[in-house]
Formats: C-alpha cells, sequence, structure tokens
C-alpha cells in the first residue's frame, strides 16, 4: 500500500469517462476520501459505489470531497460504461503509485487526505464498515479553523497529523515510566556553557529520548519524513541533523517557559528551526505557545500537530492552569550549522588545552 499515516500521499491523476479531470495537487486546499476500487472485482466495486454514493450527503457535510478509485482496465471500463452516474463520478487512474489498487486485507481502502496532501487515516472499506461512524470520527482531524481576517502573523509553520494518537499516547507513556527531571535552560558565563536552573524563568519536567531508546528511531523518521521536507517547502532550507530529543510535561502547578530565543547562546547559535509538537491537546488549558514581536495570537496545534519556527524568534510556553501538557521538542540544523558547531566544539577545546 502505497499509504502511511503522517506522509504525503503520491501524486494521483484521474480522469471520469467525461472527461472530468482529477489530481490531488489540483485538490489541494480541500480535504479528500481516495477510495481504492481496484483490488475488488468490478462487481464488488459497483456495490461499493452504491454505498458512496448514497453517503455523498455525510462526506459534503463533513467538508470532505470523494474521489472513487479505479484502474484504467478493460475490466473496470467494460463494467461501467454503461452506468451513467459512473461517467462523471468514477475516476481512472492514470498515474498514482497503484493508489487505486490499495487495499486493507483485501478490501478496498478508505484513505482520508487533509488539504495539504498528508494522509490523515487509512481504512478498510467492506459491508460491515459504517462509513458514517469513519467520518464522524475521522473528520475533525482535517477540521479547519473558521475563516479569519488577519493584519498580523508571526512566521511560522503548523504542521497537523505528523504523529499518529497512538504514537503521542507511546510517548506520554515513555516519559511516566522515565526518569525525569527540572528543565534546564542552555546558558553561557564567563567562555563556558552550562545548564542553569531558574524556575522563575522556566518550569516543566524532562526527559530525553537518546539513540537506541524505544521510540526515537520512530521520532527520527518523523522528522525526516515528515518534518524536514515540510520546512524545505515552506522555507526552501534543507534540514541534516536534529539537536536532542526531549519529552516534557507542563503541568497545572506553574508549567510554563518565558520570553526565550532557542539559539541566543554561543553554544546553542547553531539551532536553526525549533519544534513544538502536541502530545495531547484538549486535556489540558493553557499551554499555548506566544511569538509576541508579531502578535499576541496563541499557537496551540491538535494533538499530533507541531509548531515549527526559527529558533531566533522571541517566543514563550503560556501557565497550563488545568491538566498536564505533554510536548515533544527538538531542534533541526543544516549542514552549515552542523560545522559552525563542530568549529566552537573545537576551538573550545583549544581554549582549554
Amino acid at each position: 500500500m502505497p499509504f502511511s499515516m503522517g506522509d504525503r500521499s503520491p501524486a494521483i491523476l484521474g480522469a471520469a469517462a467525461s472527461g472530468r479531470f482529477f489530481s490531488l495537487d489540483a485538490q489541494a486546499g480541500r480535504p479528500v476520501a481516495v477510495v481504492a476500487l481496484g483490488a475488488l472485482d468490478p462487481q464488488a466495486a459497483a456495490g461499493l459505489l452504491e454505498r458512496l454514493r448514497a453517503a455523498a450527503p455525510l462526506f459534503q457535510a463533513a467538508g470532505v470531497d470523494l474521489a472513487p478509485l479505479a484502474p484504467a482496465s478493460l475490466e473496470f471500463t467494460g463494467r461501467f460504461a454503461a452506468d451513467p452516474a459512473a461517467r462523471d463520478d468514477l475516476l481512472y487512474v492514470t498515474a498514482g503509485a497503484g493508489v487505486e489498487l490499495a487495499h486493507v486485507d483485501g478490501a478496498a481502502a478508505g484513505v482520508l487526505i487533509d488539504r495539504s496532501g498528508r494522509v490523515v487515516d487509512v481504512i478498510a472499506l467492506d459491508e460491515a464498515t459504517d462509513i458514517a461512524a469513519w467520518l464522524s470520527a475521522s473528520a475533525p482531524r482535517v477540521w479547519a479553523e473558521p475563516s479569519q481576517v488577519r493584519a498580523s502573523t508571526a512566521p511560522v509553520l503548523m504542521i497537523p497529523n505528523i504523529a499518529s494518537p497512538q504514537l503521542c499516547r507511546a510517548l506520554i507513556d515513555h516519559f511516566e515510566a522515565s526518569p525525569h527531571e527540572a528543565g534546564v535552560m542552555a546558558s553561557f558565563k564567563d567562555g563556558g556553557a552550562y545548564a542553569k536552573l531558574d524556575e522563575d524563568k522556566k518550569k516543566r519536567r524532562d526527559t530525553e529520548l537518546t539513540a537506541g531508546m524505544p521510540l526515537y528511531g520512530e521520532i527520527m523518521e518523523v522528522l525526516a519524513k515528515r518534518v524536514i521536507p515540510e520546512i524545505k517547502r515552506a522555507f526552501q532550507t534543507d534540514m541534516a541533523f536534529a539537536d536532542r530529543v526531549l519529552i516534557a510535561r507542563y503541568d497545572d502547578t506553574g508549567g510554563y517557559f518565558k520570553r526565550h530565543r532557542d539559539n541566543a547562546a554561543p553554544h546553542t547559535a547553531f539551532r536553526e528551526f525549533a519544534i513544538s509538537l502536541n502530545l495531547n491537546t484538549h486535556e489540558y488549558e493553557g499551554g499555548e505557545i506566544l511569538f509576541p514581536e508579531y502578535d499576541d495570537h496563541r499557537y496551540n496545534p491538535p494533538a499530533g500537530g507541531a509548531v515549527v519556527f526559527s529558533a531566533s524568534l522571541l517566543h514563550e510556553a503560556a501557565p497550563v492552569t488545568r491538566g498536564s501538557r505533554y510536548v515533544l521538542l527538538s531542534f533541526l540544523g543544516s549542514a552549515a550549522a552542523q560545522a559552525t558547531l563542530d568549529a566552537w566544539v573545537e576551538g573550545q577545546k583549544a581554549i582549554a588545552s
């Protein structure tokens, strides 16, 4: 199956017998549910297509477009040639990495894709599938906030649906099962770097994920496949490495991090982008990220979504007022930034010797 939740869908091109053209690139800006019919025999595909037509009002109410896909084979074109409705609503795929053949244990694959082309959910669509229940559970993950007229906004990148609910929960469980300590700040004094504990400035609990630990490889894959390409897309910048990876908890005992920049110290100047991945949004109150140099908005992506921003931006994490906010944190840099860090480290060694 050429789908993985959180990844970008492969490009899809198709056309209906009426001449209506479909491409995922032209679809950008609206969520879509693509349904792969090619793994079924044409008669079973016809039955599922009828069910999808009956459910069309549900898709419309959820704000999700519907794109049934079939292979451009004689078997399928022959079966649906006499179906007037299929002339416009059944899309024969001409390119799409085999998307039209995708299946889940032999059942047709229903794939929910968000407005930016990322796969949000994959489901087996068989006779027992409750389409209404699927939409009710999944459509909120592609919901967009109402349109607003804004006079300003911070130059940040909001990326939803990059971590599954299962991964978010596993990270929270890992935090609670691991030793964790008061979060410190990277500081520099008298020519030396040190970790500073100052709960007047920052109050949270941290545990570090390192190579070889459970979930570390999965997080590296998320960063490599779902975050770094988005940074390239939005900012035309190539990231080459990740700094340490933390799981943090801000509690309602006053968890916060007051205004700061993530690359202000000499030994953190290599940091180019920061990522803050929410793990349990809606289970707490407060905790939003603010960028006071730009506006008074409070940035708070849904669970599994991240805020990515330049490490040079002044920002703060507002106090958590109820519950506990869990978040995964890291910093990304380019090859040039890594070279800068290496040179600084060598310089410090030279000074010490």
